[in-house]
């Protein structure tokens, strides 16, 4: 049908369009939160661009699910604002008549939905644990960023640079705190620069022409050393072995399982491809648009829908994770409710009856 194939062209355009948006701010705060915890030195830069992909593969499910719901409520929503739908109507073409093409379109993200949240979320959550295990913190000198405090790894040391030579890549006006000198040992230093002792590979930072503080402030025994060369180790710390936890369990091994934990964590895999079909339900029923409401009316209600449902399941995983809802059970009580309430105001639509009763404005 004509009308089938308009909906499926313009549907799938703004469904990749909003996914392209979804997915450009969710890679703008990943990566913001990957430059931070590199410059607090918790694994290393050179791997900022593997876990960028790894977190974007880990919630493109999500992601698909709420574009594929946008983009079906701002197509139809265009459909009304134009009266095509009414146009539509006049030709014996009502909702009833587009629930085929809706539910076709949904399924073939379902199925993508289905196959990111069965397979490679939990297998880029298993990534992403192997990648922080196996990355080396950062301890060379030419990693501390200027004004960042750093935490050296193995040293429990401090350090803080206000700025790096940018000939001689050394980093200048040095502060360094808990050297393991002595008690509470401060140094200050006026340049400072990495280097590897030959034959043991041990890593120092050598820091001259500066001043270490050692004792405990207000006390007779507190030392103040000038020196022109201060060497201090910095011990590369030990990789934990990568811990795969339930996140990162593959979908088979949770059928094995019948604790409350990994039945909860199933359920929630189950829980995106099915509630691709419940909030298509959804759009359907509300991307009609009243005029004298206006436009953004009915957006903001899908987002309301959107919120309580993804609220909904999150409640109903922790009451599986306590035992409160049985396993056998699941999520299938929030998918089950509120699809009989998006097919209910489906009903109302197409009888062409108001949502909701609300009583009439006093004149």
């Amino acid at each position: 049908m004509i009308i089938h194939r308009a909906f499926y062209r313009e549907a799938a355009q703004v469904t990749l369009a909003i996914a392209a948006v979804l997915l450009v701010l969710i890679l703008l705060m990943s990566l913001t939160a990957l430059l931070g915890r590199a410059a607090r030195g918790e694994y290393s830069e050179s791997i900022i661009p593997l876990m960028l992909g790894l977190q974007l593969l880990k919630k493109l499910d999500l992601l698909l699910g709420l574009a594929l719901y946008l983009g079906i409520l701002l197509t139809l929503g265009r459909w009304y604002r134009d009266n095509e739908m009414t146009v539509l109507a006049a030709c014996g073409v009502g909702l009833p008549q587009l629930l085929r093409p809706v539910f076709l379109f949904a399924l073939v993200f379902a199925l993508a939905v289905g196959a990111v949240s069965l397979y490679f979320t939990p297998l880029a959550s298993r990534q992403i644990e192997k990648v922080k295990s196996e990355s080396p913190h950062r301890q060379e000198i030419g990693s501390v960023t200027p004004g960042t405090f750093m935490e050296a790894a193995g040293s429990q040391s401090i350090i803080y640079a206000a700025g790096v030579n940018p000939e001689s890549g050394r980093l200048e006006n040095i502060f360094v705190s808990n050297l393991k000198l002595g008690n509470q040992a401060v140094v200050v230093a006026g340049t400072a620069h990495a280097f590897t002792e030959a034959g043991t590979e041990h890593k120092y930072l050598a820091l001259r022409n500066g001043t270490l503080y050692d004792g405990a402030p207000g006390e007779a025994d507190y030392r103040i050393v000038d020196f022109e060369t201060l060497n201090l180790r910095l011990r590369p710390k030990k990789a934990a072995a990568a811990s795969v936890g339930i996140e990162g369990a593959p979908t088979w091994r949770l059928w094995a399982r019948t604790d409350g934990d990994h039945a909860a964590e199933l359920h929630w895999r189950l829980a995106k491809p099915v509630a691709v079909f419940v909030l298509a339900a959804f759009a359907l029923v509300l991307a009609y648009t009243d005029p004298r409401r206006g436009r953004l009316t009915n957006l903001f209600a899908a987002i309301l829908v959107y919120f309580i449902y993804s609220n909904l399941l999150g409640l109903g995983q922790t009451l599986i994770k306590k035992g409160v809802v049985p396993p056998a059970l699941g999520l299938w009580w929030v998918h089950v409710g509120l699809a009989l309430i998006a097919f209910y105001l489906f009903a109302r639509r197409s009888a062409n009856k108001p949502l909701l009763s609300l009583p009439a404005r006093a004149r």
